[in-house]
């Protein structure tokens, strides 16, 4: 992906424009839209071209932390509280995760990455970071953990080319856990079965 290209210039999917028509049929069906307002928003969400062109249409009907395009670069803090980020957001170069007494839970499942290698500053003290991610990602836990754990059930990716997450940060009487899809338990015994054994 172009690194001149800045997120609101980026192409949208089919999946993006369905995400905002969702939340303008919900709108329309409780009484926060009209039904000329339905229809023009919805005429511009089909014709939208740029991830740019969707978050205005659903601006004024949801909260900033539930819109279904977020294009926003804001941290993700639970600082004596929970914070949630998931959907489709952009994942911007060195975002920072802070857990402060509180939780925080990021789903990287169907974030847009802007880069192969994305980093990400996470720290938790006394508090909990948990970050969600796809299948075929590489992850890279780093950083210092004083009286807190650190850690992740991410396989090693198959992918020749991987993307990958790197984790930096600390852990002070916190946990940060970066956790991936179970592996079906069929595929996990074909995998286990395909492995050389002892003499092979």
């Amino acid at each position: 992906m172009s690194e001149q290209i800045p997120p609101q210039g980026l192409r949208a999917s089919n999946s993006d424009r369905e995400r905002v028509l969702k939340v303008l049929r919900e709108a329309a069906t409780d009484g926060r839209l009209d039904l000329d307002e339905f229809q023009e928003r919805s005429d511009r969400a089909q014709e939208a071209r740029t991830l740019g062109d969707l978050p205005p249409l659903t601006a004024d009907l949801l909260p900033a932390q539930e819109q279904p395009i977020r294009l926003d670069h804001q941290p993700a803090l639970g600082v004596f509280g929970t914070a949630v980020r998931r959907g489709r957001w952009v994942a911007y170069p060195g975002d920072l995760v802070l857990a402060v007494a509180g939780r925080v839970e990021v789903d990287m499942r169907e974030a847009l990455l802007l880069h192969g290698h994305h980093r990400m500053t996470v720290t938790a003290v006394l508090g909990r970071v948990e970050i969600l991610v796809p299948d075929g990602v590489e992850v890279r836990v780093n950083g210092r953990s004083v009286l807190g754990t650190r850690g992740t059930t991410a396989r090693r990716s198959d992918l020749s080319d991987p993307p990958v997450l790197e984790i930096n940060g600390f852990s002070l009487l916190g946990t940060v856990r970066v956790k991936a899809p179970r592996r079906p338990f069929l595929g996990r015994l074909r995998r286990r079965e395909r492995r050389p054994g002892i003499g092979s």
